[in-house]
């Protein structure tokens, strides 16, 4: 495992993923076709790792061989694979090394760890690969797979200089990360969107849409908790179970960093939340489960971020109180020094913080505005 993460290290920075159209090389025809077959792909806005880990765990609970994939990683990369069964890390590493020199390629460390999941889940012919797009769909390293089963977990506007500006447009791209789908499992609960989904795409053979099971019931349900039913979903009807028997537990697991609470006297929460439509969901999620008083919101986002956005969704809300986190206090972030101009201008209160004052402060308080920030601070509480 200490080679791969030297590996792995060494590639940090070195080159991103571009390397699509060589990736089918690395897999014999049979192997790509049980990787169509067995593939289970999450793509979308939001709630992709949360409704990947909901589906890795039922799978498990019903004693399936299941490798999941996912990114980022908050504290380590070995969070990206996870498996139910025993993998030799250092034995699939070798295969990967080979296949750049062989292709006179160098991969970036998106591709490097899809590769090694995808090898892993091979190697040991498990039941399902639930594999979490990076970034789009149709453009996505992931896409070699071409899955007969994707799950929609949302549409939003994130990362829209890569995948367009209209609805359409992203959806255009996220849902084609495969042109092979049979069964399409939408988590997004948009009559508009569904009826785009519906109006103007063929290539899909059934389509599985959530808001069957909560219509009418939406407000009484949080994201996490969609998140789990949209999982559920997929599990029962995959294993050809009784898809009318989908019900929330009582005791609901969560996902590390999405709206993980890590503290009940005073409540902390951490999410990973970073970009509109993530911080309304939260914030609304927030407001269902907890009426409480002033609440302390950390933020620090990383570069490239809209944040007068999220800044004017949050102003009206004056029970919020905005502190932002310091420069330099994680891997790419943006520097809260950039957009002060823009709160002064707009008469809004806020204060530049350290990170430790999230853990010291004793008003309910969350973390939020990016998953390298989650990671930073899972980091030093560990450590």
């Amino acid at each position: 495992m200490k080679e791969l993460e030297d590996y792995l290290n060494f590639k940090i920075g070195l080159t991103k993923n571009k390397n699509l159209e060589a990736l089918h090389r690395f897999f014999t025809e049979d192997q790509l076709k049980y990787l169509m077959d067995k593939t289970i792909s999450i793509v979308g806005t939001n709630g992709k790792t949360s409704t990947a880990n909901f589906i890795y765990k039922l799978l498990s609970k019903e004693k399936k061989q299941v490798l999941m994939f996912t990114s980022p990683h908050l504290v380590n990369f070995q969070e990206r694979i996870q498996s139910n069964s025993d993998i030799n890390f250092d034995f699939i590493l070798k295969s990967v090394h080979d296949f750049e020199i062989e292709n006179n390629i160098t991969l970036g460390y998106f591709e490097t760890l899809f590769l090694i999941a995808c090898k892993a889940f091979l190697d040991n012919e498990m039941d399902y690969f639930i594999c979490e797009a990076g970034i789009g769909g149709v453009l996505d390293t992931t896409s070699v797979i071409q899955s007969k089963n994707v799950v929609l977990t949302n549409i939003g506007r994130d990362h829209q200089d890569l995948l367009g500006y209209s609805d359409f447009e992203v959806l255009d791209q996220k849902i084609f990360v495969s042109n092979s789908i049979d069964n399409l499992f939408v988590g997004d609960l948009s009559y508009e969107l569904i009826k785009a989904i519906e109006d103007n795409y063929e290539h899909y053979k059934s389509k599985h849409s959530l808001m069957n099971f909560v219509e009418g019931k939406l407000k009484d349900f949080t994201s996490t908790q969609l998140n789990y039913l949209l999982a559920s979903l997929v599990v029962n009807y995959l294993l050809c179970l009784n898809t009318k028997n989908i019900t929330l537990k009582s005791n609901q697991e969560f996902v590390e960093g999405r709206f993980e609470i890590i503290n009940r006297n005073p409540l902390k929460i951490l999410d990973g939340a970073h970009n509109i439509d993530g911080f309304i969901k939260i914030i609304e999620d927030y407001e269902k489960v907890y009426s409480l008083g002033d609440t302390h919101l950390y933020l620090g986002f990383k570069n490239g971020k809209n944040i007068e956005k999220i800044i004017n969704y949050l102003n009206p809300k004056k029970q919020y109180k905005l502190n932002f986190i310091e420069e330099n206090t994680f891997f790419n972030q943006q520097n809260p020094d950039k957009f002060t101009n823009y709160l002064e201008s707009e008469n809004i209160d806020y204060k530049i913080v350290e990170l430790s004052t999230f853990s010291s402060n004793k008003n309910p308080s969350i973390l939020l505005g990016s998953l390298y920030l989650i990671g930073e601070y899972k980091k030093r509480i560990t450590t």
